[in-house]
């Protein structure tokens, strides 16, 4: 069996990237620093964006609930992931983000 090799990308409340490793990089087709401070949305299809937008509100409400989706490589190719997304909050509650695990699909 092959060891997990996920990506993590963490957005902010804007959906902007405030990190990502390198195999989430490399999944996007990316370099990390050309993928830091890029917004989310930049790697979806434009047919998904309405899908997106609602995928991010729910985790914005609090959903643990994991996904499936594909994101748009660099070169325009599509990549389909499994994500496990974390809504992220501050000490007073307020949603400050998503911390997500990315799992490439064969």
């Amino acid at each position: 069996m092959r060891p997990r090799n996920d990506g993590i990308w963490i957005i902010d409340d804007t959906a902007r990237t405030v990190y990502a490793n390198d195999r989430m990089a490399e999944i996007l087709g990316i370099s990390t620093s050309e993928l830091a401070g890029a917004h989310s949305f930049d790697f979806i299809f434009s047919d998904d964006t309405e899908d997106a937008a609602r995928l991010f509100n729910s985790k914005k409400a609090g959903s643990l609930e994991p996904f499936r989706f594909k994101l748009r490589r660099r070169d325009g190719s599509a990549v389909s992931v499994h994500v496990q997304g974390t809504p992220l909050k501050n000490a007073a509650g307020e949603f400050t983000g998503v911390v997500g695990t990315f799992t490439e699909m064969d």
